[in-house]
């Protein structure tokens, strides 16, 4: 009898365990999955050049300047010179046509990229930046593209919503899912909890070691997940060398930290509530 019983409670352990490992793993990956997307989306965002075009009388030490002065703003990320003779092989090789024969002459203006940093890739900063640069002298345009910084920072605006929403979503079905698979394990104790409870055994004493076991199953969980999500993580960065997590170690470091953390302080309020609950139950509702 105490063969099946032990193999009962095994059986219980290990299905919290399980549950609680599955359920953090899911949560780990669902959190990289939103990181690495707005890591995407700002190295998009910062590949988007606003160019200034020059005119044909603008000298060197004045285009020189103006570089050095762009490279001190706070919003530039990188400043590119493309000199006419560049700007018209990168068209060549674009069009597949080399278009300097018949027009006889090179129409491009030397021009300068400037790519901006992630936060600083808004309609209202460029039109800003548009504004200032044109008025110089020796400036003829200043041009970005507004319909694609428009249609992405409102599409970001629905993304970060919708992993709002995701989020929450996943946190509080990890809570169920984690509450329900503890309450079934102490439910197969229940009897022995009322038994303790009837020969004089304070409240604290009966839930300490359900607590105790629970918070350590908790542990166990979130050490599988961790595990699982790190070789998640590897294999992700082996077959898809565009996503490159390494730089980000602290953030990912500070995932498995959180997930350590989350387990036990939600596996000690879900064992505490669930032993509660059985301790002020009546023999008779035990059944």
């Amino acid at each position: 009898m105490s063969k099946n019983k032990n193999r009962r409670l095994l059986s219980s352990y290990f299905f919290v365990t399980i549950s609680i490992s599955i359920v953090l793993y899911i949560m780990g990956a669902f959190f990289l999955l939103a990181f690495n997307a707005k890591k995407i989306s700002n190295d998009f965002k910062e590949k988007i050049p606003i160019t200034i075009y020059l005119k044909d009388i603008a000298k060197e030490i004045e285009i020189v300047q103006l570089q050095k002065k762009l490279n001190l703003k706070d919003y530039t990320k990188t400043v590119k010179y493309i000199s006419k003779e560049k700007g018209a092989e990168i068209l060549i090789e674009e069009i597949e046509e080399n278009f300097l024969e018949f027009l006889g002459t090179n129409p491009i203006l030397n021009s300068i990229d400037i790519y901006l940093k992630s936060d600083y890739v808004k309609s209202v900063v460029l039109d800003e930046i548009t504004k200032q640069y044109s008025s110089i002298s020796f400036v003829d345009e200043v041009r970005y593209d507004a319909p694609l910084v428009s249609l992405i920072n409102e599409n970001l605006i629905k993304i970060k919503f919708w992993v709002l929403i995701f989020a929450s979503f996943f946190l509080i079905i990890s809570v169920i899912i984690i509450n329900s698979s503890i309450r079934l394990s102490i439910y197969s104790n229940r009897i022995i909890i009322k038994t303790m409870q009837l020969v004089g055994a304070t409240r604290k004493f009966i839930r300490k070691p359900f607590i105790s076991t629970h918070v350590y199953l908790g542990v166990i969980g979130s050490f599988i997940s961790i595990s699982l999500l790190s070789i998640s993580i590897y294999y992700v960065e082996s077959n898809f060398s565009e996503i490159n997590l390494k730089p980000e170690i602290e953030v990912i470091l500070g995932l498995f930290i959180s997930i350590l953390l989350f387990s036990i302080i939600i596996t000690f309020i879900c064992t505490y509530f669930a032993t509660q609950k059985f301790l002020r139950l009546k023999i008779e509702q035990l059944y």
